[in-house]
């Protein structure tokens, strides 16, 4: 490992993280693939959509625990502090994640608030529960993947993922035996999650031994629950945004004239383009782990403009030639009404790359300096485009709410990544630079 960041280095922390990314998204298109071919699919689809999008949003503070790892855990000492920090943050999600799914709370929720049908309502709630079994699996893989991220070992995240999707395959075969509707494709979700948890922490517990003991006080004391609190709660806030969009636009599009297709076409639109292009968010674990100079900025910067230029040309080739037929159609299942009404969208789906690039990209520098209390604004700034803009589908009601999201969606990352950016260089500003370069 070399003290600078080079091109080579970007590439090398980064090109596993590719396929762990890729490997993770193909499980919801390959899960959105196995639904498809239900009795219902426009139900079904419906279905897992709202129970996947409204339980990751109200558990997505868990997406900060491995970069809450890879911050604070330099020493044995510091795993009970941190793992007892977590389960904190992730009970309240998972109490409400309970009474969605055995109350009249998840009859509103669905019901009303993103105005699925009936038929959707009764699979998404049992669905959330199934779902919400994975919040120990989830802090688990937080803490393993932190760990091995820390060491840049990331070969072995794309080998945990590997026995999730072959783990996923296997399930969704298996549990309609057992399960039907939207079940079968949350308990086969955390059924492959349980197992790649399992690979990563075989990996992880060799790299933890090696860890020092760690002091109680001093330079190596754990960190404190203020001290965790403070570098993670803009990053909660940040990573709820995620899913908060995703809900936000869902909601608007369950007010639109035909919600339960408008649903399964955006659940569609959400699990191609993530699959597409969101390796760009491992530019957040790349800037924290590699960036600790100024002179580091400028290769991961060229890196970057790689990653949009490559993934934006797979969007174009994808969905503006006849391989959008085999996409939609022979892979995907997807019958001619829900076809037409997903490919507008997609066709939009290159220019996410330099949205989500840029905003991961600068999310991950501010965290590497430890400066995060913009990513909390951020992070709302996201969720408030992407409602203006999705509520033009109450005004235009009849127009393609899939169109509609994605804009809705992409307009979100940009926004933030103004605004992150204009936070980094009023950094750069104010700060005097040490005589070495040192961030």
């Amino acid at each position: 490992m070399t003290d600078n960041v080079t091109l080579r280095s970007a590439y090398g922390f980064f090109v596993p993280l590719i396929f762990m990314t890729e490997l993770n998204m193909i499980s919801k298109s390959v899960i959105n693939a196995a639904l498809a071919r239900s009795p219902d699919q426009n139900v079904t689809l419906a279905a897992f959509h709202v129970a996947f999008t409204l339980y990751f949003a109200l558990s997505s503070s868990t997406e900060v625990c491995a970069v809450l790892t890879l911050a604070f855990l330099k020493t044995r000492r510091a795993l009970g502090r941190l793992a007892r920090f977590m389960v904190l943050i992730v009970a309240l999600p998972w109490l409400l994640a309970q009474a969605i799914a055995f109350t009249a709370l998840g009859d509103w929720a669905f019901g009303d608030l993103f105005g699925a049908s009936a038929a959707v309502v009764t699979q998404a709630k049992s669905a959330t529960f199934l779902l919400s079994l994975s919040a120990p699996i989830l802090i688990t893989r937080s803490i393993c993947f932190g760990l091995i991220l820390m060491h840049q070992r990331t070969i072995f995240i794309t080998y945990a993922t590997l026995v999730r999707l072959a783990s996923l395959g296997g399930s969704l075969v298996l549990l309609p035996k057992f399960l039907e509707g939207a079940a079968v494709g949350a308990a086969a979700l955390v059924i492959c999650m349980l197992l790649e948890t399992a690979v990563a922490l075989v990996f992880a517990q060799g790299i933890f031994r090696n860890l020092p003991l760690g002091a109680e006080s001093g330079t190596h004391a754990p960190p404190g629950f203020r001290q965790q609190w403070r570098f993670s709660w803009p990053l909660m806030m940040n990573t709820s945004a995620e899913m908060g969009v995703v809900t936000a636009i869902s909601i608007f599009l369950g007010m639109s004239a035909q919600p339960d297709l408008a649903l399964a076409a955006f659940s569609i639109i959400y699990g191609l383009v993530s699959l597409l292009m969101s390796p760009m968010r491992n530019l957040v674990s790349t800037a924290q782990a590699l960036v600790k100079t100024l002179a580091d900025r400028r290769p991961i910067f060229i890196f970057a403009l790689h990653l949009i230029a490559f993934f934006g040309l797979i969007g174009l080739v994808l969905f503006h030639t006849p391989l959008e037929s085999f996409v939609l159609v022979d892979a995907m299942g997807l019958q001619t009404e829900l076809r037409n009404y997903c490919l507008p969208a997609l066709k939009l789906a290159f220019l996410m790359s330099a949205a989500w690039a840029y905003s991961a990209l600068f999310r991950g520098l501010l965290a590497g300096v430890q400066n995060t209390t913009m990513l909390a604004a951020s992070g709302v700034s996201r969720i408030c485009v992407a409602v203006l803009i999705s509520s033009f589908s109450l005004i235009f009601v009849t127009a393609n709410g899939a169109v509609i999201g994605l804009v809705g969606w992409m307009a979100g990352y940009g926004a933030e990544a103004g605004l992150l950016a204009f936070q980094l260089r009023r950094l750069d500003a104010a700060r005097v630079q040490p005589k070495n370069g040192a961030l």
